[in-house]
């Protein structure tokens, strides 16, 4: 299918891309060939397919990789930042803001590694029956830790969701979030489609 869907939200573009081509296929269309760099199949078809979305949305310069994995570009604009799961791939750009994507499959598992991700007053109101509701917790964290924070993000000490039941197919989020003993306050927006989760997240890049 290839490209699958944009979605222009104010100061912000994602791009969403439905994988069904091979690796061969990817090769052809972006010039590729990762045999040698990535190990394995899915690692070397997934970066390619970012390097097509790139190039069908005019963004042809390289990405670099910052040590803990956040992508960005040399001159620093635009801000991007980049998800996938099964056979989805996501990339967020804003130019003014900095950004973090999430895309999961909500079916995934959720519930075996709540404790995990969701602290002790985030598990007595959220339902862990509810496959929506426990995949949009984890997007939201996901898409919070990918921000530049100063230090690195704990899932359960230093992000917390505002109160939902049962959520809507979109809307917003109010979440908290602690960097350096300061507390930000962030407005989060998700959409559900089809089989998966998306959220993303804005802030000022100096946080």
């Amino acid at each position: 299918m290839g490209f699958y869907r944009l979605i222009d939200d104010s100061q912000v573009q994602i791009a969403l891309w439905r994988i069904t081509e091979t690796e061969e296929d990817l090769k052809n269309l972006t010039g590729l060939d990762l045999s040698s760099k990535y190990a394995y199949p899915r690692r070397r078809i997934e970066t390619m397919v970012v390097r097509a979305m790139l190039n069908h949305l005019n963004h042809f310069e390289p990405i670099s990789y910052h040590p803990n994995g956040r992508p960005y570009y040399s001159d620093g604009k635009p801000h991007i930042s980049i998800s996938h799961t099964a056979n989805m791939v996501v990339v967020a750009f804003s130019q003014e803001l900095c950004i973090g994507v999430d895309i999961e499959r909500v079916n995934r598992d959720f519930k075996i590694v709540a404790n995990k991700y969701l602290s002790v007053n985030e598990l007595q109101w959220i339902n862990l029956e509810h496959q929506k509701s426990l995949a949009l917790a984890w997007c939201i964290k996901e898409s919070v830790y990918k921000l530049p924070w100063r230090e690195a993000k704990h899932f359960i000490n230093d992000i917390s969701i505002s109160r939902y039941n049962n959520p809507a197919n979109s809307g917003i989020i109010n979440v908290e979030v602690i960097d350096l003993n300061e507390i930000h306050q962030l407005e989060l927006k998700y959409l559900f489609f089809d089989d998966f989760c998306l959220s993303w997240v804005v802030s000022n890049c100096i946080l």
